[in-house]
């Protein structure tokens, strides 16, 4: 995937990609600036990190990207939320993208802003259907082989709008 060859990923494949990216979103998040509260709980970074246990409502996507840069690397973590009355109201998500080679993650992950509401059901946003031919999902696995590199590849002039796209209109 690091240099854009051709290839199939099965479920087991699909497993290591996504405890992978997980923790590089951990990673990320736990060293961010101090007056920050991390997005995954103390709970599920250790349930993680004995276990490999992801967790639920995780969803994760795969791209190609091309580059000037042969190879280059690159993290970005947001947090999405919205004020205005809607069914997510009162529920943040955090997008975790990175880049190595040609290869893109992406990940995102829903929890409830405010920690009393915690224990509720939570809801998943889906990409815009205009990112399909370029973002496949690999986590949640859906039991097929996923063919690598998605029929559309990621460009310098692209790549920041996939991975600002959770700021942009989504669908539950």
């Amino acid at each position: 995937m690091l240099d854009g060859d051709p290839f199939s990923l099965g479920i087991s494949d699909a497993a290591i990609l996504a405890a992978f990216t997980f923790m590089k979103a951990v990673v990320v998040d736990h060293n961010s600036p101090d007056d920050y509260e991390r997005f995954f709980t103390t709970a599920a970074r250790e349930r993680f990190g004995t276990s490999l246990i992801l967790p639920p409502l995780l969803k994760l996507w795969f791209a190609a990207y091309r580059g000037k840069a042969r190879m280059s690397t690159r993290a970005n973590l947001s947090i999405v939320s919205t004020g205005t009355p809607s069914p997510i109201r009162g529920m943040e998500f955090l997008s975790f993208s990175y880049l190595i080679g040609q290869l893109t993650l992406q990940l995102l992950a829903p929890r409830w802003k405010d920690i009393e509401n915690r224990g509720k059901p939570l809801l998943s946003l889906n990409p815009n259907v205009q990112w399909e031919e370029a973002a496949t999902p690999f986590w949640p696995h859906n039991g097929t082989t996923l063919p690598w590199p998605p029929p559309k590849i990621f460009a310098d002039e692209t790549i920041q709008l996939f991975i600002d796209r959770f700021n942009n209109p989504v669908n539950l």
